[in-house]
């Protein structure tokens, strides 16, 4: 019988070596949890999953995303704007009446890694869109 220790290494090696994608979700997000509601953390998740593994940027529609969730186009805004008012994401839109851009920030530079908000800023600034 297989220990449930190494049901779990094998099951992650597995996925690896599918090259299956994943989302690291770090200890520096923990604070989070307690300040967002569960389906912004969802979205979030929603998003890790779905962004570029380099740029961190997602190309999703909010009518795309209240399908998967089945909710309302004004509850994923919501969920966005927690995401946002928390900096853990930021949203362009390239053209009028577009899809928006959503970039996953890195929320460890918020705490402890940059001092101030212009720092945040500055360094945010930094990212070619």
């Amino acid at each position: 019988m297989v220990s449930k220790v190494s049901e779990y290494e094998i099951w992650r090696q597995e996925q690896f070596e599918k090259k299956i994608g994943f989302f690291p979700v770090f200890s520096d997000f923990k604070p989070y949890m307690k300040k967002l509601s569960p389906g912004a953390i969802s979205l979030y998740v929603y998003f890790g999953l779905h962004a570029n593994h380099k740029t961190g940027e997602v190309f999703h529609s909010v009518a795309t995303i209240a399908n998967f969730f089945n909710k309302s186009p004004r509850t994923i805004s919501n969920w966005i704007y927690e995401l946002e008012s928390e900096r853990l994401i930021e949203r362009h839109q390239q053209k009028v009446n577009s899809v928006s851009h959503t970039y996953l920030v890195p929320y460890n530079w918020q705490s402890g890694y940059l001092k101030t908000e212009d720092d945040f800023k500055f360094k945010f600034d930094q990212i070619q869109f």
